[in-house]
């Protein structure tokens, strides 16, 4: 027998020794000795657990204080006392791509695509900055807020002073519909950033003329 195949008879029994001859891929329910390729594969899984096929990397936890770790009226949903951000599959951030001045905003183009994630800024009655963002493949997106459509993903509402049961009435709520944003770099170090105001269902967010901003002269 040449050596060469002598040399492939000694190598196998020797990778089967070290995760068992007679194991099972449970994963597939087939029967048979472990292949090379997937001892392999499964030795750099176990080194690097990010490698895994569905990784739950969780970015951190926000808690709102006052509740003592439960809603009075139970956890439901996106309604709840602590809210964690894990790692999105597809990321779904944005960034600044292009800003201009216009006379009226809620006819300028980008307003009116609701595909375009953009912010407008009133300085005047007739003068406002429309600022566009583009897809941002290194970051994922979390809007918290008071408001129950959908791109709000953390919903936060008032509560009454000494209500137990959550059955009391606010009249004037404290919370903002689209409160913020918060965008988290996917790769290390996780860089975590928080924005004033979130993205409505047509991807606007809209700024009073009331609201302070200054402005920077280049």
């Amino acid at each position: 027998m040449p050596d060469n195949e002598k040399q492939t008879e000694n190598i196998i029994p020797n990778q089967s020794k070290v995760h068992g001859s007679s194991s099972l891929d449970k994963s597939s329910g087939s029967s048979g000795p472990s292949t090379p390729h997937r001892d392999a594969e499964h030795s750099r899984n176990e080194v690097n657990p990010l490698l895994k096929k569905d990784p739950l990397l969780t970015y951190g936890e926000l808690v709102i204080l006052g509740y003592n770790g439960s809603l009075p009226q139970g956890e439901k949903g996106r309604r709840r006392s602590k809210f964690v951000l894990c790692k999105r599959p597809v990321s779904n951030g944005v960034k600044k791509s292009q800003h201009y001045v216009v006379k009226t905003p809620q006819s300028s183009k980008a307003i009116l695509d609701s595909t375009q994630h953009s912010i407008s800024y009133t300085l005047s009655r007739n003068q406002a900055v429309i600022v566009e963002y583009m897809p941002d493949d290194e970051t994922d997106m979390f809007q918290i807020g008071r408001s129950s459509e959908s791109p709000i993903d953390f919903v936060v509402m008032d509560t009454v002073p000494g209500d137990k049961t959550g059955e009391g009435k606010v009249t004037q709520s404290t919370i903002s519909r689209f409160a913020c944003r918060i965008l988290i770099h996917r790769n290390p170090n996780y860089t975590a950033r928080v924005y004033a105001a979130g993205f409505d269902s047509s991807r606007n967010i809209f700024l009073g003329e009331k609201l302070p901003k200054w402005q920077q002269k280049w």
